[in-house]
């Protein structure tokens, strides 16, 4: 019987142990860290690579950079820094006598440190320009000189070079430059190594850069390439993509437009807007067809827009040109009136956007593409008027956003 007792003791503590303590179950765990919305973005950019004007192409008629304090340091050493903008030297040494018009002597710093000048140091400085056009048949100069020696590059190919020690009392000339220019922007940088001199200071080894470029494309009276503009992608600010200042009838231009967003698909629109027709003067010919300051448009009473006619296309290649067997026309009509609208796609191809316009009624063979214009429409009541007008890109979402119409974008809502 004490034997049965005590199995049954035994039981009991075991049980009791079991009652007391944490039991381990079988489990997993799987956990989704970091979760995060971001809000997406429309970034819209907008070049104009090409624009004619009565079969004359728009083209830079003249480029001039010099070593200024708008020119950047961007390496030391040849290793790369963050860019920042190169000092003019205050100290001219006796033995700088070098002559650049225009031009200032400039530096990494002013005055050159001390330490630069005990050591073997070099610094590139870069500027940038802008060329559209023909570089052929430019006239090119491009003048030199450095302390002490210096190599030049044009859009990464080295067009020139000295690593003699005087290179301060004369500019040199660097000349076979013009294979090296591209169309839109290019680079230039000059790295400039000044050799070390022991004991010496910023006044006994100075350092500097003295240089200018210049380019004449020999436009000569050409108004309209003197006036004209292009630019490479960019957020639009003070650019004009029409700057005529004598419309005549008949008068025909063309331009190439396109649009890019990196971000996301989006509709696109071109939109006119904030149109302001002016009379001016009232000139006889206005006034024997009962022109006056009280009829024409409603924004400023003159007629000039009128008679300004736009034709626009998917210009697929870019080139200016309408080809009805691939390219679409987009807009035929009233300058007063929106545009185009467009799906762009986000990080995709450029969508470039032909624009035409005409002094009088624009015609448009729709089997060979050719694009004339006939002034007899534009009458004299159009004589010393003028017309303003702003041109907006803009871009919105397209998905969930099925129904866009750019006609139901109000620019300047109250």
């Amino acid at each position: 019987m004490k034997k049965i007792l005590s199995s049954v003791a035994g039981i009991v503590v075991i049980a009791g142990a079991v009652t007391g303590a944490t039991i381990a179950f079988y489990n997993d765990t799987e956990t989704s860290t970091g979760n995060i919305f971001v809000a997406g973005s429309i970034d819209l950019k907008v070049d104009h690579l090409a624009q004619t004007y009565n079969g004359v192409d728009c083209k830079t008629c003249s480029v001039e950079i010099k070593s200024d304090t708008t020119n950047q340091v961007v390496a030391k050493n040849g290793l790369p820094v963050t860019p920042y903008n190169a000092s003019a030297l205050s100290f001219i040494h006796p033995a700088w006598t070098a002559s650049v018009p225009e031009a200032t002597w400039i530096w990494e710093a002013n005055p050159v440190s001390q330490v630069d000048t005990n050591n073997n140091v070099n610094y590139t400085f870069r500027k940038t320009f802008t060329w559209f056009g023909p570089i052929s048949g430019a006239t090119i100069n491009l003048a030199v000189a450095s302390d002490n020696s210096y190599v030049v590059s044009l859009n990464g190919t080295q067009v020139g070079a000295d690593a003699s020690e005087n290179n301060f009392a004369s500019a040199d000339t660097i000349v076979n430059i013009d294979d090296n220019i591209v169309q839109g922007t290019n680079t230039l940088e000059i790295v400039v190594t000044n050799k070390a001199l022991a004991g010496s200071n910023p006044a006994s080894n100075p350092a500097g850069l003295l240089y200018k470029l210049t380019i004449n494309g020999n436009c000569g009276a050409e108004y309209f390439q003197n006036h004209c503009s292009l630019w490479q992608e960019t957020d639009l600010t003070d650019q004009k993509f029409f700057n005529f200042g004598d419309v005549k009838p008949a008068d025909l231009g063309t331009n190439v437009i396109s649009l890019h967003v990196n971000d996301n698909d989006a509709y696109a629109c071109l939109i006119v807007h904030d149109t302001d027709d002016q009379e001016n003067t009232l000139l006889d010919p206005e006034l024997d067809l009962g022109d006056d300051n009280s009829t024409g448009n409603l924004d400023g009473f003159g007629e000039l827009s009128d008679y300004l006619d736009l034709f626009a296309w998917n210009d697929l290649d870019g080139d200016g040109v309408y080809d009805p067997t691939g390219e679409t026309s987009i807009y035929e009509g009233d300058i007063q009136t929106e545009l185009i609208q467009l799906t762009l796609t986000g990080g995709g191809p450029t969508e470039y956007v032909g624009l035409a316009w005409c002094a009088g009624d624009i015609e448009v063979d729709d089997t060979t593409g050719e694009i004339g214009c006939d002034g007899a429409g534009m009458l004299n009541n159009a004589q010393s008027d003028s017309l303003t007008a702003s041109l907006t890109a803009y871009a919105e979402q397209t998905r969930n956003n099925p129904d866009f119409l750019c006609s139901s974008i109000d620019l300047d809502p109250e």
